[in-house]
């Protein structure tokens, strides 16, 4: 079991293609350990495309206790759990 997790979101979008917004620092600083559930409402913003199905991608440096860091990347729809350490 992992003692420490550093999880530092480098990039994060959410919207669709015709409206995206940078939600990068709403999303580092909504995460609840290590994991985060995507919607309008969770990261406090405008719903970007009212009535549409909005999509999330987040680019994030991962380092567990003294190891090395690694990239993470993922690409999902609004309401999901992300889990960042599965």
């Amino acid at each position: 079991m992992p003692k420490q997790i550093s999880i530092k979101i480098e990039s994060a979008l959410f919207g669709n293609q015709s409206n995206t917004v940078d939600v990068t620092e709403k999303v580092q600083n909504a995460l609840h350990g290590d994991d985060i559930t995507i919607s309008a409402n969770r990261l406090g913003i405008e719903d970007p495309a009212p009535g549409e199905t909005k999509h999330f991608a987040v680019i994030a440096t991962i380092t567990i206790d003294d190891d090395a860091p690694y990239p993470f990347y993922y690409i999902g729809k609004d309401y999901e759990t992300l889990d960042f350490i599965p």
